[in-house]
C-alpha cells in the first residue's frame, strides 16, 4: 500500500502542479505541504494536521477516505510507541 505522501506527490506531479502552486491556492506553507509529502505529519502543528490533508487532498481531486484511513493508522501507531511518527 502506498504512503500519504507519495499519494499526495504523484498526484500533484500528475496534474502538473508545483508545491508553490499548491501554496497559493490554499494557503498552506509549503514548508508543509513537502512535510505532508514526505510524510512527516509530526513537523504539522498536529491541531492541523488532518485538516491540512483535507484541503490538499480536495485540491488534487483525490478520495479522502482512504488518505485519512492511512492517517489514522498511523496516528495510532504513533501513540502505541510505534515507528510511524506523524
Amino acid at each position: 500500500m502506498k504512503d500519504i505522501g507519495r499519494i499526495l506527490r504523484e498526484q500533484r506531479v500528475a496534474i502538473g502542479l508545483e508545491i508553490g502552486d499548491i501554496a497559493k491556492k490554499t494557503c498552506i506553507s509549503s514548508r508543509y505541504l513537502c512535510a505532508m509529502e514526505e510524510g512527516r505529519f509530526q513537523n504539522i502543528p498536529r491541531v492541523y494536521g488532518k485538516g491540512y490533508l483535507k484541503i490538499y487532498a480536495d485540491l488534487l481531486h483525490l478520495d479522502l477516505k482512504p488518505l485519512l484511513a492511512l492517517y489514522e493508522q498511523d496516528r495510532q501507531g504513533l501513540t502505541a510507541g510505534g515507528p510511524h511518527a506523524l
